[in-house]
């Protein structure tokens, strides 16, 4: 039998093989009682070559207990109805009245967390989610499972070392608790820096940088761009300001410089600057800077492709276990905004929890039902991005059926303008390919040959290759404590989808519905590419190549590597408003 004692000197799996951690001594399980308990999830097995230490009783933890919504199944026919304009979005009232937790519901949980010692807890608005922050003593005690730090491979975390419970009395209520696996449901940052042959790509030039060749002959193809470029680019320019509309955008940890990083791009580009508004659903650890320049590349690539916002709504999760990035995720969707983007994913769909998946899932569904669109980025790490199974895989949460699924390209404009559209190219980082568990939604019927029987990603993509990217303002503190700025290029999905969603913003300005998108479209694509409805010859920028190393561009067809392409967002809206 395994012993505390043993593990606590950083005893590594590899000395002892492949033996289960579902054991426990008598004492612990004299805990609660097998009728007075109910299982949510089995011990993390362990595997050869682990490195999996008992946390101490005092080491921190946070937890996100998620109850269950009632009528789940009439809920996601709802969101089904909503999204192909069959009706109108629910409102508020209608979803609490009949889909949500009561505040009695969050409450009992609340009570229950901090009779086991858990303090710093949070209620979302809808009650679907309460946060708690305590210790791992307060874990065993409420959950009945000790906890390893586990080290598998590139992946750390915490794990249960024995099946995680809740009282009978809760199991009514609770349908999740999560942040008890964090080793392997941590998202990442999709930011990738631009690399020259002396490092990453910065600039040491007065004001900001911007093309090489303002007329004639421009000296690149695939060129780095300044925020000017990317509107005229994929056809934005042609819409108004998205002037009236919110762009939520999702973030991690401390953010306190992200404003004057903004400012500082903004003014320079002699943009007129957007407010930013931060907010921290369940807290933050000050001086947490390790998203600060996601945040900033996110933040841009909103501002560049809206032309104006009323204003930007960041949400910022304590860390990047998908867990709490959902916390954030819910409080912009019981804000109601409209359009979130979302730039922080797992690489691999295939190694996700299916307990953290319908958690995902409960609240996007609810998210499609309200009228609300995300966009999620499915990840950096190419075709064969290093799952468990050593298959090809498609980033989480952006494998939901929920959410708009964006990939990225590589970006080609003409030999005389740096904002002139020629072409794209997949980008080799990019990943896509068919969910692990989601079953084919019915928007993608109409490609049904191509995606198989599960949901395939992405919907879209845009530019995310960094050797096309956006010059953006990004800072940190040197040893001496002092705040120093550079200019440098980022790409990756997360320059993808925040330009989209910022496009997309500027589709809800032009009076496009916000619970438009995913059923029109699909036929939009369908009819652009069998030439058969004029509404739309050229809403999709159709990639013309590339590979993944796991899928390739079929080009002018929808594929398994790019989906449907690039917006025309011009052309886009144009055919949105005729098929209305």
């Amino acid at each position: 039998m395994l012993r505390p004692a043993m593990l606590s000197k950083g005893l590594a799996l590899a000395c002892w093989g492949l033996a289960s951690i579902g054991v426990v001594d008598t004492a612990f399980a004299a805990q609660a009682s097998p009728a007075s308990k109910v299982t949510l999830n089995e011990a993390v097995a362990l595997q050869a070559g682990d490195q999996a230490t008992l946390m101490g009783s005092s080491a921190p933890v946070r937890v996100n207990v998620v109850l269950k919504m009632h009528n789940p199944a009439e809920l996601q026919q709802i969101a089904e109805a909503v999204r192909t304009h069959q009706r109108n979005p629910l409102s508020d009232s209608d979803l609490a009245n009949r889909y949500l937790p009561t505040r009695a519901d969050a409450q009992r949980v609340s009570d229950f967390l901090h009779a086991n010692g858990f303090d710093q807890i949070y209620i979302s608005k809808d009650n679907v989610i309460v946060t708690a922050v305590g210790t791992s003593a307060n874990v065993q005690s409420a959950f009945k499972t000790r906890l390893y730090s586990l080290h598998r491979g590139k992946r750390s975390g915490v794990a249960n070392a024995d099946p995680v419970s809740i009282p009978s009395s809760l199991s009514d209520v609770i349908g999740a608790v999560h942040g008890l696996r964090s080793y392997a449901e941590r998202g990442t940052s999709a930011a990738k820096v631009a690399a020259s042959t002396k490092g990453k790509l910065t600039w040491k030039g007065k004001g900001a940088p911007g093309a090489e060749s303002t007329e004639g002959v421009v000296a690149c193809r695939e060129c780095v761009h300044g925020p000017t470029d990317f509107p005229s680019l994929y056809g934005a320019s042609n819409l108004a300001p998205a002037s009236n509309q919110v762009v939520a955008v999702i973030g991690v940890g401390d953010q306190s410089n992200t404003n004057y990083l903004y400012q500082t791009w903004a003014s320079n580009y002699g943009f007129p600057f957007i407010p930013l508004n931060v907010t921290y659903p369940t807290g933050y650890t000050p001086g947490d800077y390790e998203a600060q320049t996601e945040a900033a590349l996110d933040v841009d690539a909103v501002a560049t492709m809206t032309g104006g916002l009323q204003n930007i709504a960041f949400y910022s999760a304590p860390s990047t276990n998908l867990d709490d990035e959902l916390t954030a995720v819910t409080a912009a969707i019981n804000d109601n905004r409209s359009t979130i983007s979302l730039s922080f994913a797992a690489s691999c769909d295939s190694d996700i929890g299916q307990d953290l998946r319908t958690s995902w899932d409960q609240e996007l569904s609810a998210a499609v039902a309200k009228g609300i669109t995300v966009f999620a980025v499915t990840q950096d790490d190419g075709g064969y991005p290093g799952c468990s199974n050593n298959q090809s895989s498609t980033g989480f949460p952006a494998s939901s059926p929920y959410v708009v699924s964006v990939g990225a390209s590589t970006l080609f404009n003409t030999v005389d303008s740096y904002s002139t559209y020629d072409h794209e190219t997949l980008w080799t980082g990019s990943e896509s390919g068919p969910a692990a568990t989601e079953p084919r939604p019915a928007y993608q019927n109409v490609v049904s040959n191509i995606v198989g029987s599960m949901r395939g990603t992405p919907d879209f993509v845009m530019d995310g290759d960094p050797n096309s990217g956006l010059w953006i303002v990004t800072g940190g503190y040197d040893s001496t404590g002092t705040y120093q700025t550079e200019w440098a290029v980022y790409g990756g999905t997360s320059l993808a989808a925040p330009l989209l969603a910022g496009t997309y913003a500027r589709l809800l300005q032009s009076g496009i519905p916000p619970y438009f998108w995913q059923q029109n479209f699909y036929e939009l694509g369908v009819g652009q590419v069998n030439h058969t409805n004029t509404d739309c010859v050229s809403c999709y920028n159709l990639l013309t190549g590339g590979s993944n190393g796991a899928y390739s561009v079929v080009p002018g067809q929808f594929n398994q590597a790019s989906g449907w392409g690039s917006w025309n967002a011009g052309s886009l809206a144009t055919g949105l408003q005729l098929q209305r």
